[in-house]
């Protein structure tokens, strides 16, 4: 192989990493755009029916309920303040469900 020959060999390995990375940052990009696509649409959607959710407060904490199918849903951190005050049955299936 001549010198030429290494040189080439060299920058053509350069400029398909370099490629390579730019193809992995657009992936990783769109990947994250594509995350807050989908949180924007399902943002307080129903997860049953799809309706709009509307949070109620009942004391302090807020329960997202789905008042066209009846369905209530709550997050994690509601679900900790509500098992901190009455555990019962809450407090057994979510030991089910603990990781």
């Amino acid at each position: 192989m001549k010198p030429s020959d290494n040189e080439e060999e060299y920058f053509a390995r350069e400029e398909a990493e370099k490629r390579r990375k730019i193809a992995a940052e657009r992936q990783a990009r769109m990947l994250v755009e594509e995350r807050e696509r989908a949180q924007a649409l399902h943002f307080m959607k129903c997860p049953k029916c799809g309706m709009q959710l509307e949070e109620v407060a009942f004391g302090d904490v807020k329960v997202d309920k789905c008042f066209p199918c009846g369905g209530m849903w709550m997050d994690l951190g509601e679900t900790e303040k509500i098992l901190d005050k009455e555990a019962g049955f809450l407090g057994r299936l979510q030991n089910i469900f603990r990781s």
